[in-house]
């Protein structure tokens, strides 16, 4: 699964949302934090600025020389709670990820499963072309030494050749199935897979099950993080109506020095704002802020509706896909028995071409129940993994 998070692209970008996010806290972090800059200035004049009359004094020399250094620090609450806002917005960004991760890993198991199951119905259908084959193979012996009829041999090969379209299908259905895991994969070419899955262990009862979904499941913690940070902006609108304040300070040096700058000075500047009239605005922001709050809390409790349903949903289907595979499983066997002992009566002449070719039905199509059956049990089980949260396991996480 690892390889999943490196190489989809849903993945990849998932993971750059959340260095997007620092990098918005660095950004708005400068804001708050105290700036420093240096300047310098050299001047050259055609000639020295006099004053009239006599004796006469030099205004601006003909060449002069001025650096500055200035360190400001901005007292200013709404950059502050935007501050811790924008933190805020990184653990968002990192649930968002891990959700992403979450649906991602669903999506490749099914696919993953989906593959092997369409593997064993391309088994399922090359065994009956085989039975097939060997009919027909039966039917024109028979034929050609005056103990059959066309009409046994025809029928014979119409089925065969219904159970050759069958197999071509099955097989064109398992390369596309190839074909997405490789693009969910990130590949360049279709995946294959052989190896059957061990999934790990669910609930067994709805309580341990809701308690762990409550608990586990990314897009549950999203919901929640989403209501704090939503109501977190909300409560920081006090800062709105706060008044805002800087403070800077200036050191120069000016050679020569003239009337109005010596050679050595420096200042201190304090300014305060207060907000007095905005037309509105502050208001209309605080409005919106609580709607935003109102509608991730409605958002918060579709997501525990939902949550909720999903185990009790897939708690019910595990219970009747594991009843559902054992019936299978057992109709294909007897399915099964029961094809040998018809071909066997068939070769023997206690019955005939019609109830051969049902039996080969019959079991081709109990086969393939029992691979779906065991296919619908295997996604019951990835289904109440993911509805209770243990999947993907944590150990696969990035």
């Amino acid at each position: 699964m690892r390889k999943v998070f490196t190489r989809n692209p849903d993945a990849i970008i998932a993971v750059e949302e959340i260095s997007r996010a620092r990098a918005v806290v660095e950004q708005v972090r400068a804001g708050s934090l105290p700036t420093g800059s240096l300047a310098a200035t050299y001047t050259q004049l055609n000639s020295a600025r006099l004053t009239t009359g006599s004796p006469s004094t030099v205004i601006l020399p003909q060449t002069g020389f001025n650096a500055s250094g200035t360190v400001g620090l901005p007292l200013d609450p709404r950059r502050w709670v935007q501050w811790s806002q924008a933190r805020d917005n990184v653990t968002l960004a990192r649930l968002g990820a891990a959700e992403v991760r979450r649906q991602l890993s669903v999506t490749v198991s099914q696919v993953y499963l989906s593959v092997l199951v369409q593997r064993k119905l391309v088994q399922a259908d090359e065994n009956a072309v085989r039975n097939a084959e060997a009919h027909v193979d039966y039917t024109r012996t028979r034929l050609d030494a005056g103990n059959g009829t066309l009409v046994d041999f025809q029928r014979a090969s119409a089925l065969y050749y219904t159970d050759r379209a069958q197999l071509e299908r099955s097989r064109f259905l398992l390369v596309r199935l190839q074909e997405q895991l490789g693009v969910l994969l990130g590949e360049s070419s279709p995946v294959d897979v052989s190896a059957e899955v061990q999934l790990p262990a669910a609930p067994a009862d709805l309580k341990s099950g809701l308690d762990d979904a409550d608990r586990l499941r990314s897009d549950l913690r999203l919901a929640r993080e989403r209501l704090f940070a939503t109501a977190k902006v909300r409560r920081d609108s006090w800062a709105d109506f706060m008044p805002s304040a800087s403070a800077t300070f200036e050191v120069q040096y000016q050679t020569p020095p003239t009337q109005t700058l010596p050679s050595e000075s420096w200042q201190l500047l304090l300014t305060m704002g207060f907000p007095i009239y905005d037309g509105g605005l502050r208001y209309g922001l605080l409005k919106e802020r609580r709607a935003l709050e109102s509608e991730a809390g409605v958002r918060l409790d579709a997501t525990l509706r939902q949550v909720r349903s999903d185990v009790r949903t897939a708690l019910a289907e595990l219970e009747r896909a594991r009843a559902g595979l054992e019936l299978a499983r057992e109709a294909a066997r007897l399915s099964t028995e029961v094809l040998r002992l018809t071909t066997v009566s068939y070769r023997t002449g206690l019955t005939n071409d019609l109830q051969v070719i049902d039996a080969q039905l019959a079991s081709r199509n109990a086969e393939i129940s029992a691979a779906l059956a065991e296919n619908d049990e295997r996604q019951a089980q990835l289904d109440l993994l993911n509805a209770t949260g243990h999947f993907p396991p944590t150990g696969q996480l990035p």
